[in-house]
């Protein structure tokens, strides 16, 4: 299992309606091959508490700064590109720049960067410099977070809904830094409270429904989670689709055990943020494994697509908008079942990073470089 259980939304998208224009299927030819590799690491168990890590619950690797952004701690440790520790933004407290239980780390182009924490969303400057709020907010906060241009963001989000009856709508949508509405790509709505028989539809739907990334031009691609198609939705800034990518793959079905495991680990998952009485914690995973586990803007603006699929980690490549299917990317690389690998890419390095949790719940930090191909 590659990834930590992240937050995710929902299942009716505003392309219910694509224009007529018909999904482009590409099929499985013979790519080229690049090999991944795990360089160094960051983090230990005990000693140097400058690396020793709370909770990452994000990361960016740059050139020049690696950024872990530590929710135990409510810091935004930074690490030079030899993983020496060189400071930290934030620390714990209630005023401006201060952190409570951040989230989110997100960069834009100028190296300025937003934090997502649980009473706000707010800019800092490429030093680390507090400067404004984008939104304040109490208990619902949004989950997750994607650059779609120099200005703007797009965010995963939740509102609840009085009239006509009592509703939890989510939606994905953009704003820019100062928290103005762009366009809405993604609207569901769900009545509460859920029935229990209508419990892991609710949960799929409000936690776990998409993965989505944004470009540095505005477009935003989502994935709709618990289908068993690999599908993604490709949208301009104004939320109309103008593609589909998608690839004509076999189901590969879970095992006993697997399915045990991952409905353990969502419902301790869940039981660890509260419990409330809107929804019970039983979660039924799917009996299918998902086709596509995570999206990302990677380097030279190319999407990349981390396979659920395959025994160890395998990404396909493709360029964007254009749609074209150019490499695949792989890493040798095997996990025990209550181990967690989660990937961290972004177009601001030609490597990334990804964060390793073992058993014992003790995190490293994994430098993964790339052989990219020869043009």
């Amino acid at each position: 299992m590659y990834r930590g259980f992240i937050f995710a939304v929902s299942v009716v998208l505003l392309i219910a309606a694509c224009g007529g224009q018909q999904a482009e299927t590409f099929t499985e030819t013979e790519l080229e091959i690049i090999q991944l590799s795990v360089t160094d690491t960051i983090g230990i168990e005990l000693g140097d508490s400058c690396y020793v890590f709370g909770y990452v619950a994000d990361a960016v690797r740059t050139d020049s700064v690696i950024y872990a952004l530590d929710m135990s701690y409510a810091q935004l440790r930074k690490y030079t590109p030899e993983g020496e520790y060189s400071g930290y933004i934030g620390g714990r407290g209630d005023g401006p720049g201060e952190l409570v239980m951040p989230q989110w780390v997100e960069l834009f182009p100028d190296g300025s960067m937003i934090i997502q924490d649980i009473t706000d969303l707010g800019l800092y400057n490429s030093r680390g410099e507090w400067l404004s709020h984008i939104f304040i907010h109490s208990g619902n906060w949004p989950t997750h977070h994607t650059v779609t241009g120099p200005g703007t963001v797009a965010v995963r989000w939740h509102e609840f809904l009085r009239e006509p009856s009592h509703m939890l709508r989510q939606f994905i949508a953009s704003y820019d830094l100062e928290g103005e509405f762009q366009a809405e790509f993604m609207t569901d709505s769900i009545c509460i409270p859920v029935d229990p028989e209508n419990n892991t539809d609710a949960l799929n739907r409000t936690f776990f429904s998409h993965y989505f990334c944004g470009d540095l031009d505005g477009n935003l691609y989502m994935v709709q989670r618990h289908i068993p198609q690999y599908r993604i939705v490709c949208c301009g800034a104004d939320a109309v689709p103008f593609d589909t990518l998608s690839l004509d793959l076999p189901i590969t079905y879970k095992t006993e055990e697997e399915i045990a495991l991952e409905k353990r680990h969502i419902e301790e998952y869940l039981t660890g943020m509260g419990t409330t009485d809107v929804m019970q914690w039983i979660y039924d995973p799917d009996t299918f494994m998902p086709p596509i586990d995570g999206i990302w803007l990677g380097w030279e603006g190319n999407l990349w697509v981390l396979r659920g699929t395959e025994s160890t980690p395998v990404f396909d490549v493709w360029s964007i908008p254009e749609g074209e299917l150019l490499y695949r990317a792989e890493l040798d690389l095997e996990f025990l079942p209550d181990e967690f690998l989660t990937f961290y890419i972004n177009p601001w390095c030609r490597d990334f990073i990804a964060v390793h949790e073992d058993e014992g719940m003790v995190q490293r930090i994994l430098f993964i470089d790339t052989e990219y191909p020869s043009n």
